[in-house]
Protein backbone atom coordinates (compact mmCIF):
# COMPACT_ATOMS: atom_id res chain seq x y z
CA UNK A 1 0.00 0.00 0.00
CA UNK A 2 1.32 3.41 -1.08
CA UNK A 3 -1.35 5.39 0.19
CA UNK A 4 -3.71 6.82 2.71
CA UNK A 5 -7.11 5.17 2.36
CA UNK A 6 -10.29 7.14 3.88
CA UNK A 7 -13.64 5.65 4.56
CA UNK A 8 -16.39 6.98 5.11
CA UNK A 9 -18.59 4.37 7.00
CA UNK A 10 -22.01 4.03 6.09
CA UNK A 11 -24.89 4.24 8.60
CA UNK A 12 -24.27 8.08 8.48
CA UNK A 13 -27.65 9.78 7.85
CA UNK A 14 -26.94 13.05 9.44
CA UNK A 15 -24.87 16.15 7.25
CA UNK A 16 -20.88 15.72 6.40
CA UNK A 17 -19.63 17.19 9.61
CA UNK A 18 -16.86 16.40 11.92
CA UNK A 19 -18.69 13.57 13.36
CA UNK A 20 -18.99 10.96 10.75
CA UNK A 21 -17.63 7.51 11.43
CA UNK A 22 -14.41 6.62 9.44
CA UNK A 23 -11.77 4.08 9.13
CA UNK A 24 -8.66 4.69 8.32
CA UNK A 25 -5.64 2.40 6.68
CA UNK A 26 -2.35 4.54 6.44
CA UNK A 27 0.73 4.11 4.23
CA UNK A 28 2.38 2.63 6.84
CA UNK A 29 -0.13 -0.41 7.67
CA UNK A 30 -2.13 1.32 10.15
CA UNK A 31 -5.69 0.25 11.36
CA UNK A 32 -7.54 2.49 12.67
CA UNK A 33 -11.48 3.81 13.51
CA UNK A 34 -11.97 7.51 14.46
CA UNK A 35 -14.02 10.20 12.68
CA UNK A 36 -14.17 12.46 10.47
CA UNK A 37 -12.99 15.56 12.62
CA UNK A 38 -10.21 13.57 14.02
CA UNK A 39 -8.32 12.32 11.24
CA UNK A 40 -4.89 11.12 12.30
CA UNK A 41 -1.98 13.59 11.69
CA UNK A 42 -0.06 11.45 9.15
CA UNK A 43 -3.16 11.84 6.29
CA UNK A 44 -1.74 15.87 6.05
CA UNK A 45 1.57 14.34 4.83
CA UNK A 46 0.78 11.80 2.22
CA UNK A 47 -0.98 10.66 -0.94
CA UNK A 48 -4.95 10.23 0.42
CA UNK A 49 -8.00 9.08 -1.17
CA UNK A 50 -11.13 9.53 0.09
CA UNK A 51 -14.31 6.53 -0.35
CA UNK A 52 -17.56 7.51 0.20
CA UNK A 53 -20.25 4.89 0.78
CA UNK A 54 -22.10 4.23 -2.46
CA UNK A 55 -25.62 4.96 -0.37
CA UNK A 56 -24.31 8.82 -1.06
CA UNK A 57 -23.95 8.60 -4.79
CA UNK A 58 -26.10 7.79 -7.53
CA UNK A 59 -25.55 6.30 -11.37
CA UNK A 60 -26.88 7.12 -14.33
CA UNK A 61 -25.35 6.84 -18.12
CA UNK A 62 -24.88 9.77 -20.26
CA UNK A 63 -25.51 9.16 -24.31
CA UNK A 64 -23.38 9.85 -27.08
CA UNK A 65 -22.23 13.67 -27.37
CA UNK A 66 -21.04 15.75 -30.16
CA UNK A 67 -17.30 17.17 -29.98
CA UNK A 68 -14.40 15.34 -29.08
CA UNK A 69 -14.04 15.87 -25.70
CA UNK A 70 -17.56 17.63 -24.68
CA UNK A 71 -16.94 19.92 -21.36
CA UNK A 72 -18.11 18.63 -18.22
CA UNK A 73 -20.78 21.44 -18.14
CA UNK A 74 -22.39 19.34 -21.51
CA UNK A 75 -22.12 16.04 -20.29
CA UNK A 76 -23.75 17.54 -17.12
CA UNK A 77 -26.74 19.03 -19.31
CA UNK A 78 -26.94 15.75 -21.09
CA UNK A 79 -28.17 14.06 -18.09
CA UNK A 80 -30.27 16.49 -16.66
CA UNK A 81 -33.46 14.78 -17.10
CA UNK A 82 -32.59 11.35 -15.40
CA UNK A 83 -31.51 13.27 -12.60
CA UNK A 84 -34.23 12.97 -9.30
CA UNK A 85 -32.72 16.63 -8.05
CA UNK A 86 -31.95 20.09 -9.68
CA UNK A 87 -28.50 20.19 -11.63
CA UNK A 88 -27.23 23.15 -9.69
CA UNK A 89 -28.04 21.04 -6.39
CA UNK A 90 -25.65 18.06 -7.74
CA UNK A 91 -22.56 17.36 -8.60
CA UNK A 92 -21.49 14.89 -11.22
CA UNK A 93 -18.21 12.91 -12.59
CA UNK A 94 -18.24 10.80 -15.61
CA UNK A 95 -15.77 7.98 -17.07
CA UNK A 96 -14.35 7.47 -20.48
CA UNK A 97 -16.65 7.14 -23.11
CA UNK A 98 -17.46 3.43 -24.39
CA UNK A 99 -17.10 2.40 -27.97
CA UNK A 100 -20.64 3.28 -28.26
CA UNK A 101 -20.17 7.28 -27.32
CA UNK A 102 -21.54 6.36 -23.61
CA UNK A 103 -20.05 7.42 -20.96
CA UNK A 104 -21.17 6.02 -17.21
CA UNK A 105 -21.80 9.14 -14.27
CA UNK A 106 -21.54 8.97 -10.56
CA UNK A 107 -23.53 11.85 -9.05
CA UNK A 108 -23.34 13.11 -4.84
CA UNK A 109 -25.28 16.15 -3.18
CA UNK A 110 -22.94 19.08 -4.11
CA UNK A 111 -23.33 20.64 -0.63
CA UNK A 112 -21.85 17.39 0.82
CA UNK A 113 -19.06 16.93 -1.54
CA UNK A 114 -17.87 20.25 -0.64
CA UNK A 115 -18.53 20.35 2.88
CA UNK A 116 -16.54 16.70 3.01
CA UNK A 117 -12.93 18.33 0.72
CA UNK A 118 -13.92 21.44 3.29
CA UNK A 119 -13.94 19.66 6.33
CA UNK A 120 -10.63 17.95 5.27
CA UNK A 121 -8.91 20.97 3.75
CA UNK A 122 -8.94 22.22 7.47
CA UNK A 123 -6.70 19.43 8.71
CA UNK A 124 -4.59 20.20 5.54
CA UNK A 125 -5.71 17.14 3.47
CA UNK A 126 -6.17 17.32 0.09
CA UNK A 127 -7.79 13.97 -1.04
CA UNK A 128 -5.68 12.72 -4.12
CA UNK A 129 -8.99 11.21 -5.80
CA UNK A 130 -12.69 10.21 -3.84
CA UNK A 131 -14.15 7.19 -4.84
CA UNK A 132 -17.65 5.43 -4.09
CA UNK A 133 -16.88 2.42 -2.32
CA UNK A 134 -19.04 -0.02 -4.81
CA UNK A 135 -17.05 1.43 -7.80
CA UNK A 136 -13.90 -0.03 -6.23
CA UNK A 137 -15.26 -3.87 -6.12
CA UNK A 138 -12.61 -5.65 -8.75
CA UNK A 139 -13.62 -5.70 -12.45
CA UNK A 140 -12.26 -9.52 -13.34
CA UNK A 141 -15.77 -10.64 -12.62
CA UNK A 142 -19.21 -9.45 -11.38
CA UNK A 143 -18.90 -9.53 -7.83
CA UNK A 144 -20.64 -8.75 -4.67
CA UNK A 145 -18.72 -7.70 -0.83
CA UNK A 146 -19.98 -7.89 2.57
CA UNK A 147 -18.98 -4.56 3.91
CA UNK A 148 -20.22 -2.96 7.32
CA UNK A 149 -23.17 -4.63 7.67
CA UNK A 150 -24.78 -4.21 3.51
CA UNK A 151 -23.53 -6.08 0.70
CA UNK A 152 -21.65 -3.85 -2.06
CA UNK A 153 -22.64 -5.04 -5.99
CA UNK A 154 -20.14 -4.35 -8.77
CA UNK A 155 -17.52 -5.61 -10.65
CA UNK A 156 -17.87 -5.84 -13.94
CA UNK A 157 -21.78 -5.75 -13.40
CA UNK A 158 -23.26 -3.04 -14.73
CA UNK A 159 -24.94 -2.51 -11.16
CA UNK A 160 -23.35 -0.13 -8.69
CA UNK A 161 -25.02 0.19 -4.93
CA UNK A 162 -25.07 -1.17 -2.44
CA UNK A 163 -27.74 -3.59 -0.59
CA UNK A 164 -29.14 -4.72 2.39
CA UNK A 165 -29.39 -8.63 3.64
CA UNK A 166 -32.89 -8.79 2.11
CA UNK A 167 -32.57 -6.79 -0.96
CA UNK A 168 -29.43 -8.58 -1.52
CA UNK A 169 -31.81 -12.03 -1.31
CA UNK A 170 -33.95 -10.48 -4.11
CA UNK A 171 -31.20 -9.44 -5.87
CA UNK A 172 -29.27 -13.20 -6.11
CA UNK A 173 -32.37 -14.17 -8.54
CA UNK A 174 -31.90 -11.52 -10.40
CA UNK A 175 -27.96 -12.06 -11.00
CA UNK A 176 -27.54 -16.21 -9.78
CA UNK A 177 -23.82 -16.05 -11.21
CA UNK A 178 -22.83 -13.22 -8.29
CA UNK A 179 -19.91 -13.97 -6.73
CA UNK A 180 -20.50 -12.91 -3.06
CA UNK A 181 -17.39 -12.60 -1.07
CA UNK A 182 -16.89 -12.17 2.40
CA UNK A 183 -15.19 -12.12 5.27
CA UNK A 184 -14.90 -15.78 7.59
CA UNK A 185 -15.72 -13.95 10.97
CA UNK A 186 -18.70 -12.19 9.30
CA UNK A 187 -21.95 -14.06 10.17
CA UNK A 188 -24.87 -11.57 8.48
CA UNK A 189 -23.31 -12.70 5.28
CA UNK A 190 -24.61 -16.10 5.56
CA UNK A 191 -26.33 -17.36 3.30
CA UNK A 192 -25.41 -15.39 0.41
CA UNK A 193 -21.82 -15.95 0.28
CA UNK A 194 -19.98 -17.92 -1.39
CA UNK A 195 -16.50 -17.66 -1.32
CA UNK A 196 -14.50 -16.53 1.88
CA UNK A 197 -11.75 -13.85 1.79
CA UNK A 198 -9.34 -12.45 4.53
CA UNK A 199 -9.98 -8.45 4.34
CA UNK A 200 -12.78 -6.67 2.91
CA UNK A 201 -10.86 -3.15 2.73
CA UNK A 202 -8.56 -4.86 1.22
CA UNK A 203 -10.46 -6.18 -1.51
CA UNK A 204 -11.63 -2.62 -2.40
CA UNK A 205 -7.97 -1.45 -3.13
CA UNK A 206 -7.95 -3.92 -6.18
CA UNK A 207 -10.18 -1.65 -8.68
CA UNK A 208 -9.50 2.16 -8.04
CA UNK A 209 -7.87 1.70 -11.31
CA UNK A 210 -11.31 1.52 -13.32
CA UNK A 211 -13.14 3.33 -10.85
CA UNK A 212 -14.96 7.01 -11.40
CA UNK A 213 -13.02 10.07 -9.50
CA UNK A 214 -15.57 12.40 -8.20
CA UNK A 215 -12.79 14.78 -8.32
CA UNK A 216 -13.87 16.59 -11.32
CA UNK A 217 -15.16 19.87 -12.68
CA UNK A 218 -15.45 22.67 -10.06
CA UNK A 219 -13.43 20.32 -7.82
CA UNK A 220 -11.05 18.81 -10.20
CA UNK A 221 -7.45 18.47 -8.79
CA UNK A 222 -5.06 19.45 -11.36
CA UNK A 223 -2.15 17.52 -12.12
CA UNK A 224 -0.83 19.15 -14.99
CA UNK A 225 0.76 22.45 -15.56
CA UNK A 226 3.48 24.39 -14.31
CA UNK A 227 2.94 24.52 -10.69
CA UNK A 228 4.83 26.99 -8.39
CA UNK A 229 7.50 24.79 -6.66
CA UNK A 230 8.00 23.99 -11.03
CA UNK A 231 8.85 28.38 -11.26
CA UNK A 232 10.79 28.53 -8.27
CA UNK A 233 13.18 25.38 -9.42
CA UNK A 234 12.97 27.41 -12.98
CA UNK A 235 14.30 30.45 -12.15
CA UNK A 236 16.97 29.08 -9.66
CA UNK A 237 18.42 26.74 -12.41
CA UNK A 238 18.09 29.82 -15.04
CA UNK A 239 20.33 31.73 -12.33
CA UNK A 240 22.88 29.09 -12.43
CA UNK A 241 23.38 28.26 -16.03
CA UNK A 242 20.82 29.49 -18.59
CA UNK A 243 22.26 26.29 -20.40
CA UNK A 244 20.00 23.67 -18.34
CA UNK A 245 16.93 25.51 -19.10
CA UNK A 246 15.91 22.91 -21.73
CA UNK A 247 15.94 20.27 -19.59
CA UNK A 248 13.84 21.45 -17.21
CA UNK A 249 11.07 22.77 -19.57
CA UNK A 250 10.99 26.05 -18.62
CA UNK A 251 10.87 27.84 -21.58
CA UNK A 252 8.70 30.91 -20.38
CA UNK A 253 10.58 31.31 -17.24
CA UNK A 254 14.06 31.57 -19.49
CA UNK A 255 12.62 34.21 -21.83
CA UNK A 256 11.48 35.96 -19.18
CA UNK A 257 15.34 35.69 -17.47
CA UNK A 258 16.80 36.73 -21.16
CA UNK A 259 14.83 39.87 -20.98
CA UNK A 260 15.71 41.09 -17.40
CA UNK A 261 19.45 40.26 -18.32
CA UNK A 262 19.43 42.46 -21.12
CA UNK A 263 17.88 45.32 -19.51
CA UNK A 264 20.55 44.95 -17.17
CA UNK A 265 23.51 44.87 -19.09
CA UNK A 266 21.94 48.02 -20.39
CA UNK A 267 22.12 49.26 -17.11
CA UNK A 268 24.83 48.21 -16.30
CA UNK A 269 26.33 49.74 -19.40
CA UNK A 270 25.05 53.02 -18.64
CA UNK A 271 26.29 52.99 -15.27
CA UNK A 272 30.11 52.23 -16.08
CA UNK A 273 30.13 52.89 -20.40
CA UNK A 274 32.73 51.17 -21.78
CA UNK A 275 33.45 48.56 -18.60
CA UNK A 276 33.69 44.88 -19.83
CA UNK A 277 30.50 42.62 -19.16
CA UNK A 278 31.96 39.64 -17.44
CA UNK A 279 29.69 36.02 -17.19
CA UNK A 280 28.62 36.86 -13.38
CA UNK A 281 27.13 40.53 -13.95
CA UNK A 282 26.15 41.09 -10.31
CA UNK A 283 29.66 39.90 -8.44
CA UNK A 284 31.17 42.30 -10.85
CA UNK A 285 28.83 45.32 -9.89
CA UNK A 286 29.25 44.27 -6.44
CA UNK A 287 32.87 45.02 -7.00
CA UNK A 288 32.69 47.82 -8.59
CA UNK A 289 30.45 49.52 -5.90
CA UNK A 290 31.41 48.49 -2.44
CA UNK A 291 27.71 47.96 -0.91
CA UNK A 292 25.12 45.84 -1.68
CA UNK A 293 23.36 46.08 -4.64
CA UNK A 294 19.39 45.99 -5.44
CA UNK A 295 17.99 43.04 -6.81
CA UNK A 296 17.11 42.03 -9.90
CA UNK A 297 13.68 41.51 -11.38
CA UNK A 298 14.32 37.89 -12.02
CA UNK A 299 15.60 37.35 -8.00
CA UNK A 300 12.98 39.24 -6.73
CA UNK A 301 10.52 36.74 -8.86
CA UNK A 302 12.12 33.87 -7.38
CA UNK A 303 11.75 35.51 -3.41
CA UNK A 304 7.98 35.61 -4.54
CA UNK A 305 8.22 31.84 -5.87
CA UNK A 306 9.54 30.99 -2.44
CA UNK A 307 6.37 32.97 -0.24
CA UNK A 308 4.06 31.40 -3.02
CA UNK A 309 4.83 27.61 -2.37
CA UNK A 310 3.11 27.78 0.80
CA UNK A 311 -0.06 29.23 -0.55
CA UNK A 312 -0.52 26.04 -2.56
CA UNK A 313 -2.99 24.88 -5.80
CA UNK A 314 -2.03 27.90 -7.82
CA UNK A 315 -0.83 27.45 -11.05
CA UNK A 316 1.25 29.06 -13.58
CA UNK A 317 -0.18 29.48 -17.33
CA UNK A 318 2.58 32.61 -18.51
CA UNK A 319 4.90 35.09 -17.29
CA UNK A 320 6.08 38.35 -19.11
CA UNK A 321 7.50 41.30 -17.59
CA UNK A 322 8.21 44.71 -18.49
CA UNK A 323 9.65 47.70 -16.75
CA UNK A 324 6.88 49.54 -16.48
CA UNK A 325 4.74 47.09 -14.90
CA UNK A 326 6.69 44.72 -13.38
CA UNK A 327 5.75 40.90 -13.69
CA UNK A 328 2.37 39.80 -15.08
CA UNK A 329 1.11 36.14 -13.97
CA UNK A 330 -1.47 34.58 -15.63
CA UNK A 331 -2.80 31.95 -12.90
CA UNK A 332 -5.33 29.17 -12.45
CA UNK A 333 -6.78 28.45 -9.42
CA UNK A 334 -9.56 26.06 -7.85
CA UNK A 335 -11.46 29.16 -6.27
CA UNK A 336 -11.59 32.35 -5.21
CA UNK A 337 -10.69 31.41 -1.81
CA UNK A 338 -6.78 31.10 -2.74
CA UNK A 339 -6.62 34.23 -4.33
CA UNK A 340 -8.31 36.17 -1.61
CA UNK A 341 -5.83 34.43 0.89
CA UNK A 342 -2.86 35.11 -1.68
CA UNK A 343 -3.84 38.88 -1.44
CA UNK A 344 -4.49 38.91 2.26
CA UNK A 345 -0.67 37.34 2.71
CA UNK A 346 1.11 39.14 -0.23
CA UNK A 347 -0.88 42.89 0.13
CA UNK A 348 1.96 43.81 -3.22
CA UNK A 349 0.74 41.24 -5.50
CA UNK A 350 -2.44 42.75 -7.09
CA UNK A 351 -5.30 40.69 -8.79
CA UNK A 352 -6.36 42.58 -12.11
CA UNK A 353 -9.32 40.46 -13.16
CA UNK A 354 -10.21 36.68 -12.43
CA UNK A 355 -13.23 34.90 -14.00
CA UNK A 356 -14.70 31.55 -13.51
CA UNK A 357 -13.51 28.76 -15.71
CA UNK A 358 -14.28 24.99 -16.58
CA UNK A 359 -10.98 24.27 -15.00
CA UNK A 360 -10.90 26.66 -12.09
CA UNK A 361 -10.58 30.32 -11.53
CA UNK A 362 -8.34 31.95 -14.05
CA UNK A 363 -6.77 35.21 -12.54
CA UNK A 364 -4.31 37.82 -14.03
CA UNK A 365 -1.48 39.02 -11.19
CA UNK A 366 0.82 41.54 -11.26
CA UNK A 367 3.77 42.03 -9.19
CA UNK A 368 6.98 44.08 -8.69
CA UNK A 369 6.66 47.19 -10.98
CA UNK A 370 10.59 48.82 -11.57
CA UNK A 371 10.95 51.83 -9.71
Amino acid sequence: MNEHRLYLLPGWHGAADACWPVSVRTAQGKVLRSTLGDLPAELATGRVTLIVPMERVGCCEAGPVPGRRPSHQTLAYAVEEQLAAPLETLHLAFGPADERGFRSARVIDLELFDNLLSLLRAQRVEPHAVHADADLLPDEQACALWLEGRWLVGGNAALRLAASPQAAQVLRQTLPELCWLAEAQEKGAEPLCNQRIDDAFAVLAQGAGMAIDLRQGPFRRRRGGMPWQGVAGGVLVALLATGLADQWRADRVVRAAEQVRTHNIEAFERWRPGQPIGPDLAAQARALEHRPRPQTAIERLSVLSEQLLETGNLMLERTAFSQAEGWRLDVVSPGFDELEHLGRRMPSVRVEHARQASDGVRATLTWGAVE
